[in-house]
């Protein structure tokens, strides 16, 4: 079953995929004013420091949810959603 698990993680990745490439398409869209050849470089550092990290978030994510199964994962995800929906009502 763990390598189903690993599989639907990776599809869900995928999935997620375009939404990113067009949400990063409209960001540049939106902020043409602002962009310039000086801050090409920037830009170009931030998308691969963005990229080497995705990785390493993504094959560790893969590599957990193939060995430990969805559970701890949607219990965290549970747990941290909850702190910060108490952050917000305590914040406000």
């Amino acid at each position: 079953m763990s390598g189903a698990h690993a599989e639907a993680t990776q599809f869900s990745f995928f999935l997620a995929v375009p939404a990113m490439l067009g949400a990063a398409v409209y960001d540049l869209y939106k902020n043409r004013a602002i962009i310039s050849v000086d801050n090409a470089t920037m830009i170009a550092i931030g998308f691969v420091v963005a990229f080497i990290c995705a990785l390493f978030v993504v094959r560790t994510l893969v590599g957990f949810v193939s060995r430990h199964g969805f559970g701890v994962f949607a219990w965290y995800r549970i747990v941290l959603g909850g702190v910060a929906l108490a952050l917000l009502v305590l914040l406000r």
